[in-house]
C-alpha cells in the first residue's frame, strides 16, 4: 500500500471555514471531488488535483532545488486531532501560494 497526494484549491473563505470548523472539511473535500468527477472540468478550472504516488519525488526534487515553499505537503496544520494520511492536513496561506507559484514559473518543463 502507498500513499497518494491529493490537494484541493480552496478559497479565502473556505480556508478560513475549514480552520475554523475542521469537522466540515473532510465532507466539503468529497462534495468537491464527487462534483468534479461528474464534470471532468478542465485542468485549468479543477480544484481537486492529484499527483497519485509521484508526490514523495516532488518532494525529493523541490528539496534538492531549495524551493522555499513546502507545496507537497502544506505548511501549516489545522485539525491537528485527525490523521488524514500522514498527520493532520495542512494548507498553505494565500501568500505562500502566491510565492510559489512565483518561483514555480521560474522552471522550465
Amino acid at each position: 500500500m502507498s500513499m497518494i497526494g491529493e490537494y484541493l484549491r480552496v478559497t479565502a473563505t473556505e480556508l478560513d471555514r475549514a480552520i475554523r470548523d475542521p469537522d466540515c472539511a473532510p465532507d466539503f473535500v468529497e462534495e468537491v471531488q464527487d462534483a468534479e468527477e461528474e464534470t471532468e472540468p478542465a485542468p485549468a478550472e479543477a480544484r481537486h488535483f492529484s499527483t497519485y504516488k509521484t508526490w514523495d519525488m516532488l518532494r525529493f526534487l523541490l528539496a534538492r532545488a531549495e524551493f522555499p515553499v513546502n507545496v507537497i505537503h502544506g505548511e501549516e496544520p489545522f485539525a491537528e486531532d485527525e490523521d488524514w494520511g500522514y498527520g493532520p492536513p495542512r494548507y498553505l496561506r494565500p501568500e505562500r501560494v502566491r510565492l510559489a507559484a512565483e518561483g514555480l514559473r521560474g522552471y522550465q518543463l
